[in-house]
């Protein structure tokens, strides 16, 4: 099936060439499109504002018609600078939303391209005079998408039957952790069978062995509060960081009870985030109705979490659960209460001794952090308080590193392009040590330091803090006051 032209005239194909090495991506790039061009082709009268009916996406509408095609969104969209063609932008993706919900093209036109490989980081929000939601827009869209069209059977038990589920996700643990035992793990990697094994296969290259133990079992042995308590808290724990980078969660949860805050860990099934992403918004709103079910009775101040999108993705359940009469009140609650770690203890001050890391550091922002506010400079007021420890200037720290979900084995090109160029700006800076709060970040990056930049650590910001907690307890009970 052809192309239409509102697609064509938007041009760009991705061109893989074969007998290159797997890390630089080749594409076939046009000379990019007028602003003129963007307008609809003579034969449709041109419209102005709402002047169409909308089809559907009318919460999203308006916010699409508000793009005034000033380009500024392509210096900062990872996917245009490593692939410059029209409808990588966040004006391109969304003119072709607007023609699909006015009825010039279909959704299932634009399914592979604009709608696929958009990261939904929103960095092109930070650029946009009039802030077009494009993430929000793109991921409405792709929910109407799989309504019309129906959701991938695979995706669609992921969602129902394995993410919404705490006993499955253990589990899986515990089948992964047999594998890795027996040598079938280190088998499948070392013959390449992973590779047959489809989006398995490519979640098990990518985070590699998993620890013994999960970030709720390591909740258990975790040392008392140390008083006077400030505060009492509920720790959102992250399923996919729970099973992959369980030590960056425990280093949260001691740093936060050194500081004077009780945690408390209840048992959460996935926050509904990926479904949100892949478009699947009946699964996304039980998932976040599972989980009020569960927090509705959790005694605690505040709720915390240490995984950047995770926590946006809870502060927005006021949203999501909007329309659901028994879950809309305390989703909505949940939202106003739940809060980053690094931002809860950045703005109450850091009580305990710190100890001296004598560490070149550049911080990586994850996409998903508010583009305003101190939730994005609250990482760099933590670490600046560590004794001895520098902090460099990381170019392009606020670019998408092309890791979220599982973005780096549908769109494989793309993601490691964007991986490759965060890299030449890491090694720029002179870092030994990476540092970010975002799990899908940690395993990318710690993936593309081991290709690009071998001698740099990768860490979560709360296990340096805890590093930093360490020393200082060394130090007192070698030379005690």
């Amino acid at each position: 099936m052809g192309r239409p032209e509102a697609w064509r005239r938007l041009g760009g194909t991705v061109k893989r060439d074969l007998g290159r090495p797997p890390a630089r991506a080749s594409w076939t790039a046009p000379r990019a499109p007028s602003v003129e061009r963007l307008t609809p082709p003579p034969t449709i009268p041109p419209v102005t504002d709402l002047a169409v009916p909308p089809r559907f996406l009318e919460d999203v509408y308006q916010a699409a018609s508000e793009c005034n095609k000033c380009s500024l969104c392509q210096a900062v969209c990872p996917t245009y600078v490593t692939n410059p063609v029209e409808w990588e932008t966040a004006r391109g993706r969304v003119s072709l939303i607007r023609d699909a919900i006015e009825g010039r093209i279909e959704l299932r036109d634009i399914a592979d391209g604009p709608l696929s490989t958009c990261l939904t980081c929103d960095n092109c929000v930070a650029a946009c005079a009039p802030r077009v939601p494009t993430s929000l827009i793109v991921s409405r869209a792709r929910m109407e998408l799989h309504e019309q069209e129906g959701h991938p059977w695979g995706q669609s038990f992921a969602f129902r039957s394995i993410l919404p589920r705490p006993g499955a996700l253990r589990f899986l643990h515990g089948l992964s952790r047999a594998a890795q035992v027996t040598g079938l793990h280190a088998l499948a990697r070392f013959t390449g069978l992973s590779r047959w094994l489809g989006t398995g296969g490519a979640l098990m290259e990518h985070v590699g062995p998993l620890p013994r133990q999960t970030a709720y079992r390591r909740a258990r042995d975790l040392p008392a509060v140390t008083a006077p308590v400030r505060g009492r808290v509920g720790f959102l724990v992250c399923c996919y960081q729970n099973l992959a980078v369980p030590q960056a969660t425990e280093a949260t949860m001691r740093v936060l009870l050194a500081n004077g805050y009780e945690v408390i860990v209840p048992q959460l099934a996935c926050s509904g985030l990926p479904a949100k992403s892949l478009g699947d918004r009946e699964a996304m709103t039980d998932m976040a109705a599972a989980n009020v079910d569960v927090l509705r009775d959790v005694d605690v101040d505040m709720l915390v979490g240490d995984v950047a999108s995770c926590t946006s993705h809870y502060r927005q359940y006021d949203t999501i659960l909007a329309g659901d009469a028994q879950h809309a009140a305390d989703g909505a609650r949940i939202a106003r209460r739940t809060l980053l770690a690094t931002e809860l203890l950045a703005d109450a001050g850091q009580r305990a001794e710190l100890g001296p890391l004598r560490w070149r550091v550049a911080i990586d922002e994850p996409c998903s952090l508010p583009i305003d506010g101190p939730a994005r400079s609250a990482a760099r007021r933590l670490l600046e308080a560590v004794p001895r420890l520098t902090l460099v200037p990381l170019e392009e720290a606020a670019m998408c590193c092309g890791g979220p979900g599982m973005y780096f084995h549908e769109q494989p090109e793309r993601s490691e392009a964007i991986l490759q160029r965060k890299f030449e700006h890491v090694v720029a800076s002179g870092a030994a040590v990476l540092v970010t709060e975002n799990v899908s970040c940690l395993l990318q990056l710690r993936n593309g330091a081991a290709r690009y930049a071998p001698g740099v650590r990768v860490m979560h910001v709360f296990e340096v803090l805890n590093e930093s907690l360490q020393t200082a307890q060394r130090r007192a009970a070698i030379i005690p006051e």
